[in-house]
């Protein structure tokens, strides 16, 4: 039987309290919850492999998109938190083929619900830029993690790109116990959110 617990109930408030706090305890929620099932879904794993996405890149643009640019603050409450964050990384997912850019407004997506349909927007940018922009960022953050802790980044690694549970983690580095592996993954994921911070403020 896996070691690992299913997460206590919590409520859209509280999950939605600690993702826009920064909170580890949100973060991994939305990683376990919503991007790492739609990594795997049969609608999406395809497709991200066809274009070289991976679950760590959707990570990266959820984050850059709740966070970085305040989008957190367009949930009203009304659906699902999980489901109104699926929209978005299935959007970001759509949006890597670049034969249909301008097809799919994710912010429509986002907000359809709540304000009825949403027609086509014109593209105001280039997702392919803005992946490959995500993509760099998210390789310098996992530099300067191996440069402060290699067997953090390496955890890392395994989790984000190679979808390794954390027990085949616990396994295969011969690591004391699941709730450590993902204390050590908490911690890599905390330290990546603040280089990727860190990095941002370098750039004005």
């Amino acid at each position: 039987m896996s070691e690992e617990t299913q997460d206590p109930p919590m409520s859209d408030a509280a999950w939605l309290a600690l993702v826009r706090e920064g909170r580890d305890e949100g973060w991994k929620r939305i990683w376990e919850r919503v991007v790492e099932p739609e990594s795997r879904s049969l609608r999406s794993a395809e497709m991200m492999d066809r274009y070289s996405l991976t679950a760590g890149d959707l990570m990266g643009l959820l984050y850059q998109d709740m966070i970085g640019r305040k989008k957190i603050d367009l949930f009203r409450g009304e659906g699902s938190f999980e489901g109104w964050l699926k929209r978005y990384v299935r959007g970001y997912v759509l949006n890597a083929d670049p034969n249909k850019h301008g097809e799919i407004s994710i912010d429509g997506a986002a907000t359809a619900d709540a304000d009825g349909p949403v027609g086509m927007d014109l593209p105001s940018h280039d997702n392919q830029v803005i992946a490959k922009d995500v993509w760099i960022m998210t390789h310098w953050c996992f530099h300067d993690l191996w440069q402060q802790d290699p067997e953090r980044a390496y955890i890392h690694l395994l989790k984000t790109r190679f979808h390794l549970t954390s027990e085949e983690v616990r396994d295969f580095l011969e690591v004391s116990s699941v709730g450590n592996v993902d204390q050590i993954f908490s911690r890599a994921v905390k330290f990546m959110r603040q280089a990727w911070a860190d990095r941002e403020k370098g750039k004005k």
